[in-house]
């Protein structure tokens, strides 16, 4: 479903919709404030783009997250500080709320892969050595994730994990056969 105002597209995907159907089936009572807490975070890029007359032409609910596309090209600085503004509202509302969930997306949208607002920063300040750093990241991710789920029985941290290397996949490998 998409929904245009003035070139700004409101996009909600049927995967997000699916993703909080399960949410709401399996009893995963934080689910509103997941939501609310995400769209707090994309406020935070927001507020950073129009402090800099850029404007979001589209925002992407779908089971991967939330999307916030721009056109206008900032410079390598302003481009961090917008990248870095999302997660610094979690940190914020962490701070004052003492909620786990904020905790939870700070950390895991710093984490150094992309499209994690992290793994955008990272390639931002060092474009070559931020693959091998999320390569690294994502291997030790991923031993993370698989003790998560053998020894806790958690399996989203996985879940993110995949998706994460498969996003990554085309660019390690480009590492690896030294394109780079």
């Amino acid at each position: 479903m998409e929904i245009k105002i003035k070139g700004f597209t409101f996009r909600l995907e049927f995967t997000f919709l699916l993703l909080l159907s399960f949410a709401v089936l399996y009893g995963y009572d934080s689910a509103v404030q997941l939501i609310v807490f995400s769209a707090l975070h994309e406020l935070g890029h927001i507020a950073a783009l129009l402090l800099f007359g850029a404007r979001p032409y589209l925002i992407n609910l779908s089971f991967y997250g939330i999307a916030l596309k721009y056109r206008k090209k900032l410079s390598n600085p302003k481009e961090l500080l917008v990248l870095f503004c999302g997660p610094a509202v979690n940190l914020v509302l962490y701070a004052v709320f003492k909620n786990d969930i904020n905790l939870a997306l700070f950390l895991l949208n710093i984490f150094p892969a992309a499209p994690l607002d992290g793994g955008r920063m990272l390639r931002l300040i060092f474009p070559r050595a931020g693959l091998v750093i999320t390569f690294l990241s994502l291997v030790l991710l991923l031993f993370l994730s698989l003790y998560l789920l053998f020894e806790y029985k958690i399996y989203s941290l996985l879940l993110i994990t995949a998706y994460l290397i498969f996003f990554n996949f085309d660019d390690i490998r480009g590492l690896y056969e030294k394109k780079y």
